[in-house]
Order: C-alpha cells, then structure tokens, then sequence
C-alpha cells in the first residue's frame, strides 16, 4: 500500500513536502464525518431537526485548547507536529527526525530510513500558529526504534536542550484504542491538496476504522504538516497514536490516514525517561522521571452548540437546524453517546443518520 508521508519542506517558507508541496502560512484537519450508526430512521418516524452534515471537514482553530502540542520545525526545510509528554520529550513521528526515501510502501520492500537529522535542527514551537509562534527549545538527542524502515514503527521522541515550561504535559495511554473509538486529531497541517499549512486545529469525533499490532487507521483526519501530530481520548486527552502517513490525497473518497500506536512503544517512552531523569528535576521546572498521571477530566467537545452554518464550521463537521436555531454538533448511533444535555436524534440531511439534539 503506498502513502505519502505528512511532513512538510521548508524552503524560508513552506513549498515543498517529501511528496507534494505546500505552503507555511495556515492549515486545517480534513476528515471523514463516519456515522455511528448503520440503523436508519423508523419508516414513520420524521425528523425534528435538520443538518449540514458534511463527509470532508475542515478541522477548526484550537484556541490554546491543546497546548502541549508542537510545532516542528526542520531546520529551514520542514514542519511537523508533535506533542509534549514531558517539559524535556517531544513525541513525533520519525520519519520527522530522519531522512528518508520519496516514496514509502508498506510492507516494505527495502531500506526506508538513510539517516538522521541533526537533533539541533529540530526546533520546537509553542503557539497555535508557527508564523507567530516561538522557538522554545532544540533537540539534543533522538530515541527511536533502530530498524531501516519506517511501517508500523514510524514513531520517535525528541530529547529537548531545555525544558518547555509554557504548557503542560500529556500522558500516553497505555491501553490501545479499538476499531471504533472516537479521537480528537490536531496539528499544523495543511487544509487539503494544494493548501496551506502552519495553524493548530483540531478535528474532533474522528472514528477508528481498523487497528493492527502497532497502528491504527482513522478516515480523513490529517494532511502535510500534521505529521508526529496526535490521536487524542476525546475524553482525557490521553495520546493513542502519531501521525504516519496517508494518501495518496489529503481528502477525497477512500481517504485513509494512519496513525502508529503509542501504546505499542510503551518500552520507548521508558527509554526517554530515563534519558532525562538525569536532567534538572522536577522543582526546578525541569524533566520528571516519569510520564505525566493518567488523565482524568473529562473535556467537552471543542465546539459543541456554538454557532454554525454549514457543517465545515464545525469540528465534528455537523451543522443542526431546528427550531431554537443553528449549532455545531456530532454524529451519534448505537454505543456513541451524547454529551449531557443533548438527545441523539434522528435527523433530515442528505446523508440521514442521527446527531446528537440540543435537550429542550
């Protein structure tokens, strides 16, 4: 199966990606809305609620609401995405970190991986856009898996030269997401084939489609530049998965995007923590020798009930219209619950299915 990896080339400012090209000034998260449910509506039952419901989505502006994730930036001929599981790791992808060849297949038929980037080139950037963002710490060291290609372990971790201390943390999970979970994707790709790239968005209620030993498949969710980004619970923010690759487009029919599971590189993240626990120590803003606790609060969707007019405008790309007016929800089924105060109901729009209702 041949993908094209989402990492994008720099030159001064973004115009070219391993594989295609791109601009550095904004992006956006494409993804399938996938319905929860096959069941369709009672023969006799009518809809009190219409709805956008949109199949390609942009991802909307995440608003600081993921700060511990970062931008990457290559030396002066790349950007990717990464995310902050301590003041002093970056979690990515490494094809991120290393050179690799044009085209990657997988199975692979041979080497993939040529060399390592300099960890001095990797710059890491806080803020929700690279173009007003700031460069708050380097790589000095890179932990990776040591095999010559990059399927199903395409992931890596960036040792800092100094601790991040603008944001905090995010913990991995250690239990592997399954085929139908919902996560929330973010990073600083790029809106679709032939757009730009460089702002933080988010796409939430992105449902896994199928997971394997070591990755799992998700529909459109990312594009070039979203590379190293994460999977995250929707609920705890905990990270599942790193941004491989996608293809052969960023949206389209049949658009499909793999992550690689953090889960199965458990013994990995160990390994850089115990690369740093030598570092500074925990009261003086630095490394701490352990991942971050498991998290626990549960985060309201992004966008839900704010305003809308078409399903674009929405993270979970559903735009309803019922009587009190125009809002942003998500699809809902069977086994995909509601947040409190909304009702999944069936609802009219082109692609039918329900969505969750605004309780009156």
């Amino acid at each position: 199966m041949l993908r094209r990896f989402w990492s994008v080339l720099w030159v001064t400012q973004v115009v070219g990606v391993v594989a295609c090209s791109a601009d550095a000034d904004r992006s956006d998260l494409r993804a399938s809305v996938e319905r929860a449910s096959s069941a369709e509506p009672d023969a006799g039952a009518s809809a009190a609620a219409s709805a956008d419901q949109v199949e390609i989505v942009s991802g909307v502006p995440d608003h600081n609401r993921d700060p511990a994730v970062v931008a990457i930036a290559i030396g002066q001929s790349g950007l990717c995405s990464g995310t902050l599981i301590s003041p002093r790791l970056v979690l990515t992808a490494r094809h991120c970190t290393s050179r690799t060849v044009s085209a990657v297949a997988c199975p692979p038929s041979g080497v993939q991986v040529l060399g390592n980037h300099k960890p001095s080139s990797l710059a890491i950037i806080v803020g929700d856009d690279v173009a007003s963002g700031h460069v708050v710490a380097h790589g000095i060291e890179v932990v990776a898996p040591s095999g010559a290609t990059l399927c199903e372990a395409d992931i890596a971790i960036i040792v800092l030269d100094q601790p991040v201390k603008t944001a905090k943390p995010l913990p991995v999970r250690l239990r592997g997401a399954a085929r139908g979970d919902r996560v929330r994707a973010v990073g600083f790709g790029r809106t679709g084939d032939g757009a730009a790239a460089g702002t933080k968005l988010v796409r939430e209620h992105v449902r896994v489609l199928s997971v394997s030993v070591a990755e799992l498949t998700v529909g459109e969710a990312t594009c070039q530049g979203d590379s190293g980004g994460p999977a995250l619970d929707e609920d705890t923010s905990e990270i599942v998965g790193v941004v491989s690759r996608g293809g052969p487009s960023c949206e389209g029919p049949g658009v499909h995007n793999i992550y690689t599971r953090a889960d199965a590189f458990s013994w990995l993240v160990d390994e850089a923590f115990a690369k740093v626990a030598g570092l500074e120590h925990d009261g003086d803003g630095g490394a701490p020798v352990s991942q971050p606790p498991k998290g626990t609060k549960q985060k309201p969707p992004t966008d839900m009930g704010g305003p809308c007019e078409k399903g674009a405008d929405c993270a979970a790309g559903v735009c309803v219209t019922d009587p009190e007016g125009q809002y942003c929800s998500r699809p809902c089924g069977t086994g995909d619950r509601c947040p409190t105060h909304y009702h999944c109901e069936p609802i009219s729009s082109a692609s039918g299915g329900k969505a969750c209702i605004a309780v009156k």
